[in-house]
């Protein structure tokens, strides 16, 4: 017959099993400041999300957008990374007035860097729990 540490140490299994089915709202928070992260760092760079760069300003060559980084912003809200993208950068975006669209936040297929940036975010609530860190 089983001692009552047995069963004590199987409760315990089943309260961190029970666990892993919170791990989507543990894991929002971190994966969007790393997907914020990741779309600042390409928009700070001229870039796509999927890292092509963004085409010259047609009046001088220069870059387009060098403060675009700071129209982003990336917040959690549940189990959903929210991204808004505020201002004239909204425009470019989406090409107004026919003009060529410079990409600042994702559309369509999700890079794989962003994939990646949500996939980390479930790691130090997977791992916490893995190791019986639990809540």
């Amino acid at each position: 017959m089983a001692s009552g540490g047995d069963y004590a140490a199987l409760e315990r299994m089943i309260s961190a099993v029970q666990e892993f089915a919170r791990l989507p709202e543990l894991a929002a928070p971190i994966a969007a400041q790393k997907v914020g992260e990741e779309l600042h760092r390409t928009a700070s760079a001229g870039q796509a999300p999927d890292g092509t760069a963004w085409a010259l300003r047609k009046k001088d060559g220069g870059r387009a957008m060098v403060n675009a980084a700071k129209a982003i912003s990336v917040r959690a809200v549940g189990t959903v990374i929210l991204i808004l993208l505020r201002g004239p950068e909204v425009f470019h975006h989406f090409g107004a007035q026919g003009k060529e669209p410079r990409r600042v936040i994702p559309t369509g297929t999700l890079p794989a860097k962003l994939g990646n940036a949500i996939r980390l975010g479930f790691v130090p609530p997977f791992r916490q729990r893995v190791k019986g860190g639990g809540k």
